[in-house]
């Protein structure tokens, strides 16, 4: 063959159109679930972005495709051109399966629990399951070649006016969905989920800047629909339920052990008094968004994503707001960032919600103390409160006065573009000291007015961290980055009156506080109606718990520590370490170890969204 025959060119415009239109009738089939809203522009956005999506799967295809017959000639343009679209079908088919089942879509975790040994068998297939996988594989790579053979080298008229109409398509989805976000428009939102491998576009931050107020919904009915289907059956509250007063102080970047009676007296004091202290109680993320939204659902951070969607506040505050309670909630950040007041806190009035973030993390506290203060002492005794306060104390670059400082040695200035991590990290770590010495200050405010006007007789006290902070004992700094125990592991103190106080070192998780409170609260339901985890008081010691991050979720059990990856586009990536984050010496040994407690954890990921 010469260079001219291997460059002349071999038009596949006709193929790659009739596997368009395939791939558009499985995207739909995936997405029958909101075909059916009747909600204005649903429909429509759920065709556009099937088009564009359909037309996005197909563009590397095609381009690699072109690459290989400009270098290989006409038959490995058509052979790449039938294996890659073959393959591309049968990940979109994978993903009907996966999303059809479970009710998310293929990810990096299902990706790795799959192809792991044993991974099917585990999932309750076996022979017969994997001998269907191959032929529907065969099936579809000859159903591909037949199609190439009938199809190959016609043009198709007009496609130039097609690839206009659907690049219309796509930026026309790219600012549905953003304006949508903006105002809040949850079945564009909802419909938005069902799109395999959904990448969405924001204009938050350019509204912003501009100066858009960003609209906010201090209620909701309660019965819409979507993807989600929490709870899964209503709460069932005994007649004349106890309605004890609840307080949630809630500590940014507190890990646990800073809980000691020089650091931290005063909420030292109050765990050997009036609390119960659980020593290996771990967040259920390792940033503050997963970290907050685990402890007032009880579930893992990949339901973060469709909770914001649609604006759906937890069980817990809807049960409260129901019996009345006043709410007094204060943050020395902004409720809006993370989104809590669309999540968290969506069905709260404006009105109740007080941000303070002027000056350094430790003033914005001592001024909300003053003002949680004031709101618990106007309350009466005859109508329950829900109070709660997020403090900023303990967050980088860890501020604190100079009556704090126990810590001498401390970095006097912390600059990010002039310092040495390993030189300063120990002048850092006792900034760190003293400001959260100056959080036990603020803390102990709170607890002693408490504990002064006899409140503790019918509240409920939780003190805890929202993750926690590393200093370089595994090579990170901060938060958010890694599973390592100095990020998730945090101090939890919970106060229940008529209980005693106590010490529990089984592990604990946040998303074990909801199945600790509403039993509280006279809730019948069995926790799993609600949430993922365990009574704190009835955890196994041979549990496992999940800890999330933006994009990834860590399996924490008792023995080995696996970071998967929630997001499509980290199919491949996946971190196995020992529980106290040591290296493991063969990883498929222990994937193969963990397969039947990883096919319960997709159960988790996946019980309170709708199935089709």
């Amino acid at each position: 063959m010469d260079r001219r025959q291997r460059r002349q060119p071999l038009p596949l415009h006709l193929f790659y159109t009739v596997n368009f239109f395939l791939l558009l009738l499985i995207v739909a089939y995936i997405a029958r679930g909101s075909l059916s809203l009747q909600a204005p522009g649903a429909g429509l956005f759920l065709f556009a972005a099937g088009c564009g999506y359909a037309l996005t799967y197909l563009l590397p295809v095609a381009l690699v495709s072109l690459l290989a017959g400009r270098l290989l000639g006409a038959m490995a343009k058509m052979v790449f051109a039938v294996l890659l679209t073959a393959a591309l079908v049968i990940l979109l088919l994978t993903d009907s399966q996966i999303y059809g089942m479970y009710g998310f879509h293929l990810n990096g975790f299902v990706w790795n629990l799959i192809t792991t040994p044993g991974g099917i068998e585990s999932m309750g297939g076996g022979d017969g399951a994997n001998l269907t996988v191959a032929l529907v594989c065969l099936a579809v790579v000859l159903i591909e070649a037949v199609l190439m053979a009938l199809l190959r080298g016609r043009r198709l008229p007009g496609w130039r006016n097609l690839m206009i109409l659907l690049v219309i398509c796509m930026v026309g989805e790219r600012l549905a969905y953003g304006l949508s976000h903006l105002q809040g428009y949850r079945p564009v939102l909802v419909a938005a989920q069902e799109i395999p491998f959904y990448q969405p576009t924001t204009f938050r931050g350019f509204a912003e800047r501009i100066g858009v107020e960003i609209p906010r919904e201090p209620k909701l009915s309660a019965d819409h629909s979507g993807r989600l289907h929490y709870p899964l059956s209503p709460l069932q509250v005994a007649d004349k339920a106890p309605s004890p007063n609840i307080v949630f102080l809630v500590c940014e970047s507190l890990r646990w052990d800073m809980l000691t009676p020089e650091i931290m007296p005063n909420l030292w004091h109050f765990s050997q008094t009036y609390g119960q202290r659980f020593t290996h109680h771990y967040s259920g993320g390792n940033g503050t968004r997963m970290g907050i939204f685990s402890l007032f659902y009880g579930l893992p951070g990949n339901y973060w994503f469709s909770f914001l969607d649609e604006r759906k506040p937890p069980v817990f505050i809807r049960e409260l707001q129901r019996r009345g309670y006043h709410m007094g909630l204060y943050t020395s950040a902004e409720f809006s960032y993370p989104e809590f007041d669309k999540t968290v806190f969506a069905s709260v009035p404006a009105a109740d919600m007080v941000s303070d973030s002027a000056g350094q993390g430790w003033q914005r506290d001592r001024r909300n103390v003053k003002r949680l203060l004031e709101f618990l002492g106007q309350q009466d005794a005859h109508t329950p409160y829900f109070g709660f306060m997020f403090f900023e104390s303990s967050h980088a670059r860890y501020y604190f006065p100079p009556e704090s400082i126990i810590r001498k040695e401390y970095l006097p200035e912390l600059n990010y573009a002039t310092m040495d991590l390993k030189e300063d990290m120990p002048g850092i770590f006792n900034r760190y000291i003293n400001a959260s010495h100056h959080l036990d200050q603020q803390l102990g405010r709170v607890l002693k007015q408490l504990e002064d006007s006899g409140a503790l007789q019918n509240t409920i006290v939780v003190v805890t961290g929202d993750h926690g902070e590393e200093f370089m004992e595994n090579g990170r700094w901060g938060h958010n980055s890694e599973f390592h125990n100095e990020q998730i592991h945090t101090p939890f103190v919970l106060a229940v009156p008529g209980e005693k106080p106590g010490v529990f070192d089984y592990p604990t998780s946040h998303l074990d506080l909801m199945p600790t409170l509403m039993p509280l609260l006279g809730v019948g339901n069995p926790a799993q109606d609600y949430a993922i985890g365990q009574s704190l008081h009835r955890a196994s010691p041979d549990r496992y718990r999940l800890v999330a991050s933006w994009d990834a979720l860590a399996y924490v059990g008792p023995n080995y520590k696996v970071a998967m990856p929630l997001k499509a586009g980290g199919l491949s990536e996946m971190t196995v370490s020992t529980a106290d984050d040591k290296p493991v010496a063969d990883t498929g040994q222990v994937m193969a170890q963990l397969q039947a407690r990883l096919v319960a954890v997709l159960e988790d990921l996946s019980r309170f969204f709708r199935k089709h």
